[in-house]
């Protein structure tokens, strides 16, 4: 700032212009994650008001359930595509095997099942991890084959068939003061912690330097593996947490359930606001993109939109997103220089 200060007054020219410059950018700009939690409260306001159906009690319980579940796993995703690996691809067939392991183990207790749930997802996020951190192997390739044996051998297990709990998983399906789904209490306190250790603690941040320029932080004495490993093993225990919670719903699991999770929690990363680059974002900001994709999507069920429909406006709101986020990034760039 000195040195522009003198450049200014050696050619003539007020300072006042860079100070000025310096003030506007020093102002707060609805771009990017910002702008997505601005759209997000102006919508859920238009819902309320225009949308017959939408502000009922069993409506915004039906959304609170299902937003919680799918955010739960965003949030997971998150790090891994924070930490520079795009995305994993094998979370729908974690969320669908962990409810089957939670339905079946479910004669043992609730807590018991919900125990082993979490330590199926941490194997195979832990696996992933160790394959894409310390093998160096293809984030995408490796998830899609890790999709492909979790599901083959859930399918071994079960014929392909419902699972049905011999137990009471109430515990894990009730209403806190009798109207927010208890799901939605452990997805605030998911995303708040998740956000809290990425901006706070040193695992955190490394996470978001390593995505952002893997090679410099190297130099700086961050090893990328044990970050990466730890971001799909988050990821998988995450994973995991959304299937049992949503076999407790009904008390069973099959391989169909939470088939589209791992889709959705891929357009609330990317709708959030998190560059696919890696380095850029927070869990909190999958966490509103998550909201954001489930109030939409709830919004056009109750205006009568066909699926077809739905999935269209989907894949215009990433494409959207994917913009947004990029000229963020290049305007946040050409502000440093």
């Amino acid at each position: 700032m000195t040195s522009q200060l003198n450049l200014a007054q050696t050619a003539g020219v007020a300072p006042t212009s860079t100070s000025s410059r310096s003030r506007l950018r020093a102002l707060p700009s609805l771009t990017g994650p910002s702008a997505i939690t601005a759209v997000t409260a102006l919508l859920f306001v238009f819902a309320c008001i225009f949308v017959s159906g939408f502000a009922t009690a069993n409506n915004l319980r039906a959304l609170l359930l299902s937003v919680s579940l799918v955010g739960i796993v965003a949030v997971g995703l998150s790090m891994v595509t924070i930490v520079g690996r795009m995305f994993s691809l094998s979370l729908s067939a974690v969320v669908a095997t962990s409810a089957i392991i939670f339905a079946a183990s479910l004669h043992l207790g609730p807590w018991p099942a919900m125990l082993l749930a979490l330590a199926f997802g941490a194997a195979t996020g832990l696996a992933q991890g160790v394959l894409v951190g310390i093998a160096r192997t293809n984030p995408i390739v490796t998830t899609i084959a890790a999709s492909a044996i979790i599901l083959g051998i859930a399918q071994l297990i079960t014929g392909g068939l419902n699972v049905i709990g011999a137990g009471d998983a109430s515990v894990f399906a009730t209403m806190i003061f009798g109207a927010i789904p208890l799901e939605a209490v452990v997805f605030v306190v998911v995303a708040g912690v998740s956000a809290a250790l990425h901006r706070y603690t040193t695992a955190g941040r490394g996470m978001a330097l390593i995505g952002l320029n893997e090679k410099a932080a190297a130099v700086a004495g961050l090893r990328a593996w044990p970050r990466v490993l730890g971001a799909f093993l988050v990821s998988g225990v995450l994973a995991a947490l959304a299937g049992a919670l949503l076999a407790s719903e009904s008390g069973q699991g099959n391989l169909t359930l939470g088939a589209s999770y791992g889709f959705d929690a891929i357009i609330a990363v990317v709708v959030g606001g998190i560059s696919v680059k890696g380095g850029r974002g927070n869990p909190l900001n999958a966490a509103v993109g998550a909201f954001l994709v489930g109030l939409l999507a709830n919004m056009l069920v109750l205006m009568g939109l066909s699926y077809e429909d739905q999935l269209i406006f989907q894949g215009i709101l990433v494409l959207i997103a994917v913009v947004v986020t990029g000229a963020t990034t290049k305007s946040v760039t050409a502000g440093k220089r």
